[in-house]
Order: structure tokens, then sequence, then C-alpha cells
């Protein structure tokens, strides 16, 4: 009987530690990775490293709505304009209650540059 508990609890154990490996990413991260997949390569010329601040909301047609753009660099502004205004995500958050979300950018200078 000893020994069917010890089996019992390694088993249990076990399970625990297959279903730990599987743990899906948030929805708020896929969200992330999505816009960051839509910000990557920047055709723009950099001297020194940008960052902007970015608030945007997601309609009901799965889009993403910039609401707000701080930087100090117009360039930057335009470019993610350009990148994310009323682009179609995937993510199932523009099913959920109205939100805002923010993010920081930050586009560094080329290594080779």
């Amino acid at each position: 009987m000893k020994k069917l508990t010890v089996l019992v609890l390694v088993f249990l154990g076990s399970i625990q530690v297959f279903a730990s490996d599987n743990i899906p990413t948030s929805l708020e991260q896929q969200l992330r990775n999505e816009v960051a997949t839509l910000l990557e390569n920047p055709q723009i010329l950099v001297e020194k490293e940008l960052s902007a601040d970015i608030e945007f909301t997601l309609n009901t047609k799965g889009e993403i709505v910039v609401l707000l753009i701080e930087s100090n660099e117009e360039l930057v502004e335009s470019y993610v304009k350009s990148r994310l205004n009323y682009k179609k995500i995937d993510s199932n958050l523009s099913k959920s209650e109205n939100r805002v979300y923010k993010l920081t950018l930050k586009i560094k200078k080329p290594r080779n540059a």
C-alpha cells in the first residue's frame, strides 16, 4: 500500500510538470508580439536611440487605433502611425472590453552603422 501511495504521488507530480511546460501565452503577450511584428525593421535613419510611448485601443473589427504617441522625434510618430493605425490583428482581445494599451517603443542604432 505504501508503494502504491508513492507511485500515485509520483504520477501526480509528473502530470504537474508536463502541464506547466505548456503555459499558453496570455492574450496581452500575443498582442504585444503582433505589434512588435508590425513595427519590425524600421526604414528610417537612426543616429541615436529613439523612443516613443504609445497608447492605443482595439476597435470591434480587431484593428489597432492609435490614440497617442509621445516622442521627441516627429519621424518616430509618423513611422508608428503608418505601421500601426488601423492595422488588423488576430488577437481575441478585440472581443473584450474597451481598454487602452500602453507600450514603449525603442529603436536602437544598428550595430553596423
